[in-house]
């Protein structure tokens, strides 16, 4: 996502405060970071800032990513963790996408026994926080026959 931020001259701040490693799938945890910052790269302005913060309590691993973007109206919010579902007005006419990101970072959070929350501000930004309990068993892996 780094090419695409540098070309839109978005800032990406990183803040890191977590002392165990995540109790996750790798593959899965890191599409659901690139799902949500190419999302909150997509819908901030030139010129704006994303930030990803990861931090823990005594229960979980807290994933946070934050824009300066567009932000979302509050009655749409739950219609954006459903398949395909897009918002359209006239910033993210021209964004493209297949509207399944935030609905497949959903449900590999879920496989972890996790949640994901989305607070917005319309013209202020969104941020999108993960909740991954330390307690949480991985996903069973498919084993090939």
């Amino acid at each position: 996502v780094g090419p695409r931020a540098q070309h839109e001259q978005i800032l990406i701040n990183c803040k890191n405060s977590c002392k165990k490693p995540v109790s996750a799938d790798p593959r899965a945890l890191k599409q659901v970071v690139i799902n949500l910052l190419s999302n909150a790269i997509k819908f901030t302005p030139n010129g704006g800032r994303v930030t990803i913060e990861a931090f823990e309590n005594a229960r979980a691993t807290i994933l946070a990513v934050s824009d300066t973007g567009i932000g979302i109206p509050k009655e749409d919010i739950e219609k954006l963790c459903q398949p395909f579902a897009q918002l359209e007005n006239q910033f993210t006419k021209s964004k493209g996408g297949s509207g399944l990101g935030l609905a497949i970072s959903r449900s590999l959070v879920e496989l972890h026994h996790g949640t994901i929350q989305i607070d917005s501000v319309l013209g202020e930004g969104t941020t999108v926080t993960v909740n991954l309990p330390k307690q949480a068993q991985l996903p069973k892996q498919k084993r090939a026959a």
